[in-house]
């Protein structure tokens, strides 16, 4: 494939800008091509970012021949249907987390993906930042032993308006699919696959869940515990305990510059990792890399992967109550 990797971004909302940002630190990629069905928003991102070509559809996004990959960032219950096109076009898909409402959704998208032979991910941006790999090397290495508790949080105080996004059913909104994702990666990239979950949920009027938690148990005997709130500001530190120490992803552990390594015997270690993108870089790092070489799917962030976020996000919705006219059909 060629050097420079033509990105095509589908949605200029508030998260592809941060996205289109972070290309300024990866020269081998650059945002080709923005699709809006609303033109001056449209016109104002490409100026912004200085976006060659501009599209009022999706359709001519995906039609284009020199588009590489598209980023999909519109909310969530727009995914399934925008990667379908995608896919259905032979374009590579990066699709911003949560890549589905659902795990049936989810199965399909990646069905479609193998079906094609395309590339295609889910966003889930965390997954790549260095301090994220600093933290599962030390975990994985044994440094602080066998894991028996994690416990990962991301909660913030939106303003109370039912006709917010965060609020409205019928733009994904709830606590657990806008920012749940986060800990409950953390959980799974850590512990794997839990033998038993409890949620529990609080729900707005909406039917929106402004704060759930869960606690997850491993055949190992390891607990997990997570949470995520769109009512109140939760401290965003991630700490993962073993038997011989424990590991800190410090604040805030979803894009974290810092970890820490406390041993029970009092013996301290901090690695920092200071960048100077806002963090994206190291998704579309990751990218650039899969395609160059030809992959479908990311080592780092595998299908399998997604299928067990969604798996689980799923239970832990069933549990709390928390019902999308998504999972109705």
């Amino acid at each position: 494939m060629k050097r420079t990797i033509n990105f095509g971004i589908l949605g200029p909302g508030k998260i592809a800008h941060r996205f289109a940002a972070a290309f300024e630190y990866v020269p081998e990629a650059k945002v080709y091509a923005v699709a809006s069905r609303d033109a001056e928003k449209g016109k104002d991102f490409a100026q912004t970012y200085g976006v060659g070509k501009c599209y009022s559809s999706y359709e001519e996004l995906v039609a284009d021949p020199q588009v590489d990959v598209i980023y999909i960032s519109t909310p969530h219950p727009f995914h399934y249907s925008q990667t379908l096109l995608c896919l259905k076009h032979g374009k590579p898909v990066l699709c911003e987390k949560p890549m589905a409402i659902n795990f049936r959704q989810a199965s399909a998208m990646i069905d479609l993906a193998r079906q094609q032979k395309v590339f295609f991910m889910e966003g889930m941006w965390s997954r790549f930042f260095p301090a994220t790999h600093k933290a599962l090397e030390l975990i994985q290495s044994g440094a602080i032993g066998e894991v028996k508790y994690l416990t990962a949080d991301f909660g913030f105080a939106a303003p109370v308006n039912l006709e917010n996004r965060v609020y409205k059913m019928s733009l994904g909104g709830g606590a657990q699919l806008d920012v749940g994702v986060y800990p409950m990666f953390l959980a799974l990239l850590v512990l794997g696959k839990p033998k038993e979950i409890k949620s529990f949920s609080e729900l707005a009027s909406t039917g929106a869940d402004t704060t759930t938690s869960a606690l997850m148990g491993y055949e190992n005997g390891a607990i997990a515990h997570i949470l995520s709130s769109i009512v109140t500001d939760s401290p965003k530190d991630a700490i993962i305990m073993g038997t011989l120490g424990r590991v800190t992803l410090h604040a805030p552990w979803h894009k974290s510059q810092q970890v820490s390594l406390r041993m029970n015997s009092g013996e301290a270690t901090d690695h920092s990792f200071p960048h100077s993108g806002n963090g994206f870089e190291f998704q579309v790092e990751e990218v650039v890399k899969c395609l160059k070489e030809n992959k479908l799917e990311s080592n780092l962030m595998p299908h399998h992967f997604s299928l067990l976020m969604a798996e689980v996000s799923d239970e832990i919705r069933r549990q709390g109550g928390i019902r999308y006219a998504e999972d109705m059909a």
